[in-house]
């Protein structure tokens, strides 16, 4: 994953953020012409969320996205690139069109690789349950919270000297660490072989063991 990102770190870095909202906006919003964004570098969260243990229960969803427009959104924009299925879950809960409405949220459509690393290269601080993410954020020095009580990838824990932290989906855990991110600064951490190069090792020692 880590070959992939630096082997398109510098297309994604050529990439214009205001470019891909506006190819990827959705429908029924209106925010590059009814306000001024002010996406300067790390003044706006980055946001993905689509496991079923975050959205397919009101219970659940409900309070994390009244976190989000209530308290995040006050702080910086906040960029959405929403999965199908939390879509398909905000409208059933009846909590679809007061996402829509909020100024301070862009919600896009599903985007591409290089869109994708493009913010997650100046975003504030990301809030995902994806698991490759984390890896990025941990390169890129992007702060991460981790909307999930487990990861298969624990070196990306700031515990172990990664950029993420677990918050589950605990409101109140996810308040306390939103807060505490919000102090850090940016910092790309490297584990060991984690240099880009191992498709490189992988094809010598197959050829050494043939």
């Amino acid at each position: 994953m880590i070959d992939t990102l630096e082997s398109n770190r510098k297309k994604a870095k050529s990439l214009n953020i205001f470019n891909i909202i506006e190819a990827n906006l959705i429908e029924g919003q209106n925010l590059l012409t009814s306000q001024p964004l002010n996406l300067s570098t790390e003044r706006f969260a980055l946001m993905t969320m689509h496991r079923p243990s975050n959205v397919d229960q009101h219970e659940i969803l409900e309070p994390i996205i009244r976190f989000i427009l209530d308290e995040v959104s006050k702080d910086m924009h906040i960029i959405w690139p929403i999965h199908p299925r939390a879509q398909k879950q905000l409208q059933s809960f009846g909590l679809w069109e007061e996402v829509l409405a909020n100024k301070q949220l862009i919600l896009l459509q599903p985007l591409g690789y290089h869109d994708m690393l493009k913010l997650n290269m100046e975003a504030k601080l990301m809030l995902t349950d994806s698991g490759g993410l984390q890896e990025e954020c941990t390169v890129l020095g992007t702060p991460c919270l981790t909307l999930r009580w487990n990861t298969e990838r624990p070196i990306t824990l700031r515990e172990h000297g990664g950029a993420s932290v677990l918050v589950g989906n605990n409101v109140e855990r996810i308040r306390k660490e939103y807060q505490a991110t919000l102090k850090l600064e940016r910092k790309a951490i490297r584990p060991e072989l984690w240099d880009g190069e191992t498709a490189g090792r992988v094809l010598e020692a197959i050829l050494n063991a043939l």
